[in-house]
């Protein structure tokens, strides 16, 4: 009576399993979109811009773009510039190494409190260069999805401040990382790239900007000046921070940015080319000890960024910058630092050059940056309405207000475009709480207006303190309304959704899980005369399998998944399929499928070495790569492995 109940129950089987298997594809793909749902975050991109005339819904009182306030702009990007490689060892804890090694930024910082200014940076992951760049020229939040873009990448279409400095008829030089001639291919007047992907080299990037960087700086053919290096992100690649060639690259690094100051110093005499001109020494994003970057811990989202103007603004500016963190350095002189985040770069900036902030920017115009150009604080040069006498401060948190008026209208803007055009937008709840905080804000604003023009009977102390505490009071809402919009876009954009992603990974691993339990059963009851004997052969056979997928996922958590993604892939299929025809040629049952697959496999390793050649100037990884060592020694021990292994 056994053997019928089993045939039934075989017969059962063989009727319901494609359903099953239907089933299981099913599960496989809900897990799959959930976890992608909560990782893959997307970010809809606005093919608008900002432009000079724009006008409609702007408050009366800063119904225009900013009045430029520097002239020129030296941008200096020290790749992966960790915030311990600029500010003075005292703020931390324990000395490093690689500390204090750029000495001219910190000794200007002490001396010239008005004028200079370390900032620790904060930027958002992902911490990739290409991305960091893209963010810095936006004012926007790029995702984790944009990463792939990485390596080939493709012209920003989005509205951004290099777009802005050419159609305002700004002149803008760049030299050294050519990530920005392949993000912005048709915006400088001249331009010096080099090749960026060799993360060998150390110093081709950074001879070449010091070869064109002074001799530019005496030229007067260009409004910005771009100078990007890339000696320390590749020192931290290949050695580390702890390693002698990083600390060779910061002391180098030190000389030139001494040239660079020592320079600007000697062309800003009154009437000189650098006059007003503005230095900005900054990282793209930071790095950890290993010299990795790419997601969100301190060490990577931490970068710095150094400000200094050669023409003072008044003392009244350290009010503005205040102490947000002040210590002794190592010679006995005060230091202070300020924090900012990355987002407010482009705003700021645009501000400072009196051009139409990007589209899609939802920063903000820092006030400690800003006020560190002594052209914010020239009232021949603001255009405000002086129907009061007004001293410094007065005067630079009116002009200050302006901006953040036009700022506020601008992201408001973007959000309603946002909203209106994206698939996957914002909750219903956030934005009403964000357009309650903009129309608090810009209700004030007339009365703020009015209470700068005092009555006949206002005395002048009386009014200069209400004045004043309107005006800060006005500023308050509009850095309201932008913070908590930044907030609500990194909650969106960069903030992985754990729950949705646990719950994906939890149903693929069961459905993982129950495929391999109904393999199991089926591969035993299509042989009934050898149960044992064929659950002996499928286990070993399973657990080859998932060994190799358990890789492939873990692989998905490297840092430097990207660089290696091809190689470990093909390693995965071409160890497998050496495993299968090993052993069918010891059965002597060799079929056309495995000589195919193996066929296939020889097609993809080369398809795959092509693709990188093609992808990048030059060779990439060559044998001497300890990457590529590592994946051959690899491949030969599993080419040589002992027969047992593979005999299933």
């Amino acid at each position: 009576m056994a053997a019928p109940a089993s045939r039934r129950r075989g017969s059962s089987w063989g009727r319901s399993w494609p359903l099953l298997f239907v089933a299981i594809l099913a599960l496989h793909s809900l897990a799959i979109y959930l976890f992608t749902r909560g990782f893959l975050l997307t970010r809809t991109e606005l093919d608008l811009h900002s432009h000079r005339d724009d006008r409609t819904g702007v408050s009366p009182g800063c119904s225009s773009w900013p009045q430029p306030a520097v002239d020129h702009l030296v941008i200096v990007v020290l790749d992966a510039l960790r915030f311990d490689f600029v500010a003075p060892s005292t703020f931390f804890e324990e000395k490093q190494p690689w500390m204090d090694k750029l000495q001219v930024l910190q000794k200007l910082a002490a001396d010239e409190k008005n004028s200079a200014r370390i900032f620790k940076a904060l930027a958002d992951p992902p911490t990739t260069s290409l991305q960091r760049l893209k963010a810095l020229t936006t004012g926007g939040l790029p995702t984790f999805i944009d990463v792939g873009n990485s390596f080939g990448a493709p012209a920003i279409v989005e509205d951004n401040i290099m777009h802005q400095l050419v159609k305002n008829g700004k002149r803008v030089v760049m030299m050294g990382d050519d990530t920005w001639t392949q993000l912005y291919p048709e915006h400088f007047n001249k331009s010096f790239p080099y090749p960026s992907f060799n993360v060998k080299d150390l110093d081709t990037v950074d001879n070449g900007v010091i070869e064109h960087l002074l001799p530019s700086l005496h030229e007067n053919d260009w409004d910005v000046l771009i100078a990007h290096f890339l000696g320390v992100d590749h020192a931290g690649h290949i050695f580390g921070v702890d390693s002698a060639p990083m600390i060779q690259k910061l002391e180098q690094y030190n000389q030139i940015l001494e040239d660079v100051i020592n320079t600007l110093k000697s062309l800003s005499t009154p009437g000189g080319p650098h006059e007003n001109t503005l230095l900005l020494v900054m990282g793209d994003h930071g790095q950890t000890l290993n010299g990795d970057h790419g997601g969100g811990t301190a060490e990577e989202v931490e970068t710095s960024l150094f400000a200094w103007s050669p023409k003072t603004p008044p003392d009244a500016v350290l009010s503005v910058l205040g102490e947000n963190s002040c210590n002794f350095d190592l010679h006995g002189k005060e230091v202070c630092v300020s924090t900012m985040q990355q987002l407010d770069f482009a705003v700021t900036v645009s501000a400072l050059l009196g051009i139409p902030f990007p589209f899609g920017s939802i920063g903000r115009v820092n006030p400690e940056l800003y006020a560190l150009s002594a052209g914010t604080w020239d009232n021949q040069r603001t255009g405000i309405n002086a129907c009061t006498p007004q001293d410094d401060l007065e005067a630079w948190k009116m002009r200050y207000a302006e901006a953040l008026c036009v700022n506020s209208w601008q992201v408001k803007r973007y959000i309603d475009q946002y909203s209106g055009s994206s698939i996957i937008g914002f909750s219903a709840e956030y934005l009403h709480h964000v357009e309650e905080l903009y129309s608090k804000a810009q209700a004030n604003w007339s009365e703020v207006l009015k209470s700068t023009c005092p009555s006949e009977t206002a005395k002048g102390e009386e009014f200069k303190e209400s004045a004043s505490s309107s005006l800060q009071l006005q500023i308050d809402a509009y850095s309201s309304f932008l913070e908590s919009f930044a907030k609500l876009a990194r909650s969106a954009w960069t903030e992985f959704d754990l729950w949705l992603m646990g719950t994906g990974l939890l149903l693929m691993i069961l459905s993982v899980i129950t495929q391999a339990y109904i393999l199991v059963r089926l591969n035993a009851l299509c042989q009934p005369s050898a149960q044992e004997c064929a659950s002996s052969r499928i286990i070993p056979k399973l657990s080859f399998a998932f060994t190799l997928v358990t890789i492939r996922a873990a692989s998905l958590l490297s840092n430097s998944y990207i660089l290696a993604e091809g190689r470990v892939t093909n390693f995965l299929l071409a160890t497998s399929c050496i495993a299968g025809v090993w052993s069918s040629a010891t059965k002597g049952n060799f079929t056309i499928e495995e000589f195919i697959f193996l066929l296939l496999n020889i097609f993809a390793r080369f398809g795959i070495e092509l693709g990188m050649s093609k992808q990048v100037a030059g060779p990439t990884a060559t044998k001497d790569h300890p990457l590529f060592k590592k994946l051959e020694e690899v491949w030969l021990l599993a080419l040589f492995m002992p027969l047992e292994v593979c005999h299933w």
